[in-house]
């Protein structure tokens, strides 16, 4: 089996429009299943090659599926929906190169880390995204995908997420700049909360949302964040986990739920891959 690299391919109009492609060519000629990652880094910060240091980007070739990684524009330029919409656009980039990349068009799963969570989240609850009526052929495909893997992923980016379940007294860092706003006064106002609403993943679940696991680096003892926890774990708590997964159990639809009380079993990623790649 041999791994062909792209590196810095242009995705999308922008400069952070970039992505590298890891293509697994099967010797018998088969098109491959894909990973899609996106960096985190609070949408400021942050690089695609991150994820090369991952055990589940060497388990992933090993077991051939192939893996892309890729960047996106930062909220220190382009607020919401910016970032969101580059995640759409680069899985239709993806797909749309299934021929010549020897990828399997129905096997494409996206993972990510934080901001890069959140933004793969949104796009595989949202569904597909293609606009038929596009004159660019990326736009017409499908923005779907068969499974998602997050990794200290929020579900949220409403601050009105936290009501009941926190009583402590961070807001999410950057959340002003994600909106495009002067400052956290103003995110109460009225406009601000429809497009709070607009960017949350989890608003947007229902009965196709495809299968995922979250994997948290925190403890998970009680449902409710701990008031005294520091801004990095109220973000990234279980608890962003564990609230979505009471709407994926309404629907029956398969949810693994994992943290450091329960931590990921080895292989167990790839595994699950596998099996929805189906």
């Amino acid at each position: 089996m041999k791994v062909v690299e792209h590196k810095d391919v242009a995705y999308g109009p922008y400069e952070r429009n970039v992505l590298d492609a890891y293509l697994v060519l099967r010797e018998d000629g088969k098109p491959t299943p894909v990973l899609i990652f996106f960096h985190g880094g609070g949408y400021v910060h942050g690089d695609k090659s991150v994820f090369l240091s991952t055990a589940l980007m060497k388990e992933c070739l090993e077991a051939g599926i192939s893996v892309v990684t890729c960047n996106y524009r930062f909220i220190t330029t382009d607020p919401f929906p910016a970032p969101m919409e580059d995640g759409t656009r680069a899985i239709q980039f993806v797909r749309n190169q299934a021929a010549e990349w020897k990828i399997d068009p129905d096997k494409i799963a996206s993972s990510g880390s934080s901001a890069g969570g959140h933004i793969a989240l949104w796009n595989a609850l949202k569904g597909n995204l293609a606009k038929p009526d596009s004159e660019d052929p990326v736009e017409r495909t499908s923005s779907a995908v068969c499974a998602f893997i997050g990794y200290g992923t929020q579900v949220s980016k409403d601050q009105r997420f936290y009501e009941g379940i926190y009583e402590g007294p961070h807001i999410q860092p950057n959340i002003a700049m994600f909106y495009g706003i002067p400052s956290v006064d103003e995110l109460y106002r009225p406009d601000v909360l429809k497009l709070a609403e607009e960017a949350s993943a989890i608003n947007f679940m229902s009965e196709a949302a495809p299968p995922i696991v979250m994997i948290y680096d925190f403890v998970f003892d009680l449902p409710r964040i701990p008031a005294e926890a520091p801004v990095g774990e109220v973000i990234h708590h279980p608890m962003h986990g564990y609230v979505l997964k009471q709407r994926y159990d309404e629907y029956g639809i398969p949810f693994v739920f994992r943290h450091t009380s329960d931590p990921v079993r080895p292989g167990e990623l790839v595994d699950f891959l596998l099996e929805h790649f189906g």
